[in-house]
């Protein structure tokens, strides 16, 4: 009998341990809210330098983040991941919406299950179910090339801009600000702004599509980096290479390359790496009820090949972590 009693005690111990370490387990879990970072196109490198900011303050604020991002900057794809996300009912979604309409209606649906929505770099038009919006300075960035582009054509000359297609509030807000300064530059004439979506084919026969009607175009301006490779192969093609300036807004490595070569005249630089860090900041004080920022922005800097490698501007090239 003796025997038996102690037998049952020992295994009433070990279901009571077992018990405990499985609530203590799960209360650990229970403790780390999961977020989702959805990015406009998971292979950009402004977006790796995001989502290395958003994995840095995700760590050190014990939050359990999963990344997500459409191979390309395709509003449709990103409707799909944003669906799919829907299903997990994470505390928060961290998103750089491709469209500031269209992923209106699948966000929404989110945000009444109770999920918090952050919005990064990108935002929506209609902002009513976003807790905090974090982003560049996109006026600014406008108004940064306005006056660069005068400086490098001595003030006079016709301006190429290529920008995202409209609804991309990020380009939307650069050209209001580019066009907005342009006013206090007479001397620059702005010829039809083209629309690319990163693509460097389509930049490239842009390019060359202008220049057959304005051959005497002084500067070429794109907001997108992805369009920089498509505006150096169209320039050098024409022989135009050493005659129309080209700046560029982003600092993915193969343009800093071009930089350091003469064939970008600067670089306007964003701070994914912060924006991604707020992001998460913003987010989690959304999911404990504590008071947010509606609205963060983050400063723009240039790089030229003059300073590209000063540690205050090398520490912004967007790099991989």
């Amino acid at each position: 009998m003796r025997t038996k009693l102690i037998a049952l005690s020992a295994v009433t111990l070990a279901l009571a341990i077992g018990i405990n370490g499985c609530g203590n387990t799960e209360e650990g879990a229970s403790t780390r809210p999961k977020m989702t970072l959805i990015v406009g196109n998971e292979g950009d490198d402004f977006y790796k330098a995001m989502e290395c900011g958003a994995k840095a303050a995700a760590n050190r604020l014990g939050v359990e983040l999963d990344l997500q991002g459409p191979r390309a900057f395709d509003t449709s794809l990103q409707v799909q991941i944003v669906n799919s996300v829907a299903a997990k009912r994470p505390a928060a979604v961290l998103i750089a919406p491709t469209d500031d309409t269209a992923l209106y209606p699948p966000l929404k649906q989110i945000h009444a299950a109770g999920t918090k929505i952050v919005t990064v770099d990108t935002t929506l038009k209609n902002k009513d179910i976003v807790a905090a919006v974090v982003g560049s300075d996109y006026v600014q960035l406008g108004a940064a090339a306005a006056r660069q582009l005068n400086t490098l054509v001595n003030g006079q000359g016709k301006i190429l801009v290529i920008a995202s297609p409209p609804g991309v509030t990020t380009s939307d807000l650069s050209r209001q600000g580019l066009t907005d300064a342009l006013t206090r530059y007479p001397g620059l004439q702005q010829v039809p702004t083209q629309f690319s979506g990163g693509d460097a084919a389509k930049s490239a026969s842009l390019v060359a599509a202008t220049l057959s009607v304005h051959p005497d175009l002084a500067a070429v301006f794109t907001l997108n980096g992805g369009d920089a490779q498509g505006v150096v192969t169209a320039l050098r093609e024409a022989g135009k290479q050493d005659r129309v300036k080209f700046m560029s807004g982003d600092a993915q490595p193969f343009q800093v390359d071009q930089l350091k070569k003469g064939e970008v005249a600067a670089l306007l630089l964003h701070k994914p790496f912060e924006i991604g860090e707020k992001g998460v900041e913003q987010a989690l004080a959304a999911v404990k009820g504590q008071p947010v920022q509606p609205e963060s922005t983050t400063s723009i800097v240039m790089a030229t090949a003059a300073n590209v490698d000063e540690p205050g501007v090398a520490k912004y090239l967007y790099r991989p972590c």
